[in-house]
């Protein structure tokens, strides 16, 4: 799955910038996603912080999304919001090894996982514009459960 593909993402104009950083994604600004103070809108950041959330979490589980055999919904997030953004805006996504470790071990053993994503999203000049933790609640699938959506 490409999250850039998603039809909301692509309506805001969520894109994977052309670099070999991993799970960064990028939102160019834009007068329809400004606020009433002139900078990007917070739900734009926050859809973009999303985005790359769900990226991270594509590459670290890849074979199990993949295969459907895992499926995941955004269950909590907690936002922070701190330098007014403008320009276009990039977010990093990370997973920690223990997060990774016990997703793994819960999926394996209950079949099912919450799993915390860390992301920042950086203004042009590298400063943070909103830093969020998008909890994902994991669960596995049988081959042919109908689909969860």
């Amino acid at each position: 799955m490409d999250v850039t593909r998603i039809p909301f993402n692509q309506h805001i104009g969520i894109t994977r910038p052309d670099s070999n950083e991993v799970a960064a994604l990028e939102l160019a600004e834009s007068g329809r996603l400004l606020n009433h103070v002139n900078t990007v809108h917070a739900s734009a950041q926050f859809a973009l912080g999303e985005a790359a959330s769900g990226e991270r979490l594509l590459r670290e589980f890849a074979h199990a999304l993949e295969e459907n055999t895992v499926v995941a919904v955004l269950r909590r997030t907690e936002v922070k919001y701190g330098h007014p953004a403008k320009g276009t805006l990039r977010a990093r996504a990370s997973i920690g090894h223990e997060a990774k470790t016990r997703a793994v071990e819960a999926l394996a053993k209950k079949g099912r996982a919450i799993i915390r994503v860390d992301v920042d999203v950086l203004a042009p000049d590298n400063k943070v514009s909103m830093t969020a933790t998008y909890e994902w609640f994991a669960r596995r699938v049988e081959v042919g459960e109908p689909d969860p959506a």
